[in-house]
């Protein structure tokens, strides 16, 4: 049998690792492959991280983790990114300016690459189009190979939490109820039973006579002009 010959293939190559995300709730060991820096918009002074991170072949991607709010004031996500720098083995990581397939990113380079342990959850979204989308979320980290979180690791206590929270985590539903539902109702028009609120005992005699007299209200009043003007 021949070997074959590889040729590059943009295509294919976009197409890579396709199908062999991570979907599930739980604990997962792995390597940081990119940490990008995100920036608020319309005036917001929100900063975070996002990540991608594989674990054996299976890849989370767009994790965001959110570490400065709108007013620019560290938020829960600043514990997240230190324990991140623990898990890592670092003590600091400043941003590096490279250029993207979009142009000028800002990278954490000195997480890229770094063997770390995560916590996700699957949050379920409505996407544009109005289908539905996924993603994972950063809920806790841990050191490989020992699954202690750092309060842990500085008690010297037993891993215990990441287990306890896997246990609990279930997905979380973030979807627009109202996506893809459109309105029957039109303008002008009732859909309501014009007999709903008839007394079902009546009896049919009385039944008549309403069906008369609602009959007679609903005749268009004769045309005439009497000459006064209105």
């Amino acid at each position: 049998m021949q070997p074959m010959t590889f040729n590059f293939d943009p295509e294919l190559a976009k197409k890579a690792g396709a199908g062999m995300g991570i979907t599930e709730n739980g604990a997962y060991e792995g390597t940081i492959i990119s940490a990008v820096y995100t920036f608020g918009k319309d005036g917001s002074q929100s900063q975070g991280l996002e990540l991608s991170f594989d674990s054996n072949g299976a890849r989370a991607n767009y994790m965001r983790i959110n570490f400065l709010g709108r007013d620019g004031e560290p938020t829960f996500g600043m514990g997240l990114i230190s324990a991140l720098l623990w898990s890592a083995g670092i003590n600091s990581a400043q941003p590096v300016q490279v250029q993207g397939t979009e142009g000028p990113e800002w990278h954490n380079q000195a997480l890229e690459g770094k063997n770390v342990g995560l916590v996700l959850q699957k949050t379920l979204y409505t996407k544009q189009d109005g289908g539905d989308g996924y993603k994972m979320e950063v809920r806790q980290v841990f050191k490989p190979g020992t699954k202690k979180t750092y309060a842990e690791h500085a008690e010297n206590a037993l891993a215990e939490a990441v287990d306890k929270l896997v246990a609990l985590l279930k997905d979380r539903d973030e979807r627009d109820p109202n996506a893809g539902k459109t309105s029957t109702h039109t303008s002008g028009q009732s859909h309501s039973n014009p007999y709903a609120n008839q007394n079902p005992h009546q009896s049919r005699l009385q039944q008549a006579a309403s069906n008369r007299q609602n009959q007679a209200m609903q005749q268009p009043d004769p045309d005439f002009d009497d000459g006064i003007p209105f």
